[in-house]
């Protein structure tokens, strides 16, 4: 999808730079596929995420999504015990901040279910961006420091000589999220909108059905 492009050069930049920060404080990061603190949450998305975890999704073994399907489908009950009103897709913009957080509560944290059992994330490639920031000190180049990070990571604050590195221009890159959340609502739900957000599980029990008549056979 042509929507995609620029929130996919943008997921590569963050890559390369979540990487370099990795090799170049080796003592200080301890992020790397295998560690799994961060995996626990229902995980809201933006609608430029959502389509490409269903792309890493698409690409897995049938009876692997199954499996995924299986394990969010719980998760999904909890979802609407809580917010009985909310109806597919299951997007967030229906509910209060009040019912969001009564979710959050009553799921209290569960593991993502791309989370193998063997503590993989299957579609790794294909994560969120928050995933892909996840662990590392955020640091603004107007705003400064945000407030917290990974425990395991720079433990011991963020030293003087890091803060250029680790500095990132975030409005930016909440404006090209943004720019292609505009573009996709307009080509999936036929309103342009700037924040379209879903819960992971939510996202995966409709995997074979809203998102697979919105989607159609379209290359994600």
């Amino acid at each position: 999808m042509s929507e995609l492009g620029s929130y996919r050069l943008l997921l590569d930049e963050m890559e390369k730079w979540f990487r370099s920060i990795c090799v170049r404080y080796p003592d200080q990061m301890q992020c790397a596929r295998g560690c799994t603190l961060c995996c626990y949450g229902l995980f809201d998305v933006s609608l430029p995420d959502a389509v490409l975890v269903l792309e890493g999704m698409g690409k897995l073994p049938e009876t692997t999504q199954n499996e995924i399907i299986e394990r969010a489908t719980g998760l999904q009950r909890s979802i609407q015990e809580a917010a009985p009103n909310l109806k597919i897709p299951f997007f967030l913009d229906t509910l209060s901040e009040e019912q969001i957080d009564q979710i959050v509560d009553l799921t209290n944290e569960p593991r993502c279910p791309f989370l193998s059992g063997r503590n993989q994330c299957l579609i790794y490639e294909c994560r969120p961006l928050a995933c892909r920031l996840e662990g590392i000190p955020m640091i603004d180049v107007e705003d400064g420091l945000f407030d917290d990070w990974c425990e395991l990571n720079f433990i011991n604050g963020v030293p003087s000589h890091a803060v250029k590195e680790l500095k990132r221009d975030y409005a930016r890159i909440q404006e090209i999220e943004a720019g292609s959340t505009v573009l996709l609502s307009k080509k999936l739900l036929g309103r342009p909108s700037g924040r379209v957000t879903l819960f992971i599980p939510s996202l995966v029990v409709e995997f074979k059905g809203w998102w697979w008549k919105a989607l159609g056979s379209r290359e994600l």
